[in-house]
């Protein structure tokens, strides 16, 4: 249980914005993988690779790559059925509620496939800004980038330094793990990160916080929050 001294913020003094990525963040396993790998026509892998030597950027590699998809919605669901979360995320769902920091859920992923997932574990209440899944016929599928900027750094549908910069709050943590969070990783006032994300932040010099479950958050988060309160007396966290 996360425990901090009794401060509560209002809606119109908070000044933490916590912006958590997606795929493999929340999700245990990248949620455009699984269904490219279990329903994409010939070609994707090679988009990928393109991607990957930094050719082309993540926009256009998603968008070549979901055009190939061919899968119905019942198919779509069952499939996004089998993936599961780290489940502590739970718990900094309800943390950040208690102490009314808002949370969004920012992803250069597809809003369908997370917020069906979200609502398997009852919390597709929170806020999603990710590229729009778009079905044009019975097995076929587009994507449209309505948080996208033109000269987004990583090329990115969703432009999560864009999203950032739209916010009311003076302060933002990030929560990510890969390539679309390098660009706010400099921005942001605080990183939570893990996988490739370390290595970036390692390599520029960002201050950041590793982690690998959800669980680790719970303790930092709280001596950040407290400190931005003002409250010298510690706070504890009761696992």
């Amino acid at each position: 249980m996360f425990m901090v001294n009794q401060h509560y913020y209002t809606d119109h003094t908070v000044p933490w914005h916590i912006l958590c990525d997606f795929d493999g963040t929340i999700s245990l396993k990248d949620t455009t993988d699984y269904l490219l790998e279990t329903y994409a026509k010939a070609g994707w892998e090679e988009i990928e690779e393109e991607w990957e030597q930094g050719k082309i950027g993540s926009k256009v590699c998603m968008q070549k790559q979901i055009e190939l998809l061919d899968v119905s919605v019942d198919e779509l669901q069952q499939c996004l059925d089998k993936i599961e979360i780290d489940l502590g995320f739970i718990e900094l769902v309800k943390i950040t509620a208690q102490y009314k920091i808002p949370l969004t859920i920012v992803s250069d992923g597809l809003d369908f496939v997370i917020r069906h997932i979200l609502k398997k574990y009852q919390l597709d209440h929170l806020p999603v800004i990710a590229n729009h899944l778009v079905q044009t016929g019975e097995r076929s599928w587009r994507l449209e980038f309505p948080n996208q900027e033109v000269n987004c750094v990583s090329q990115s549908g969703t432009c999560k330094c864009k999203v950032a910069n739209q916010k009311p709050q003076k302060h933002t943590i990030l929560i990510g793990d890969g390539r679309s969070d390098y660009c706010l990783a400099g921005n942001a006032d605080y990183v939570f990160a893990k996988k490739s994300l370390i290595d970036h932040c390692i390599e520029n010099h960002i201050f950041h916080t590793k982690f690998e479950n959800f669980a680790e958050i719970y303790q930092p988060l709280a001596k950040l929050l407290s400190s931005d309160f003002g409250i010298d007396t510690p706070v504890t966290v009761i696992t």
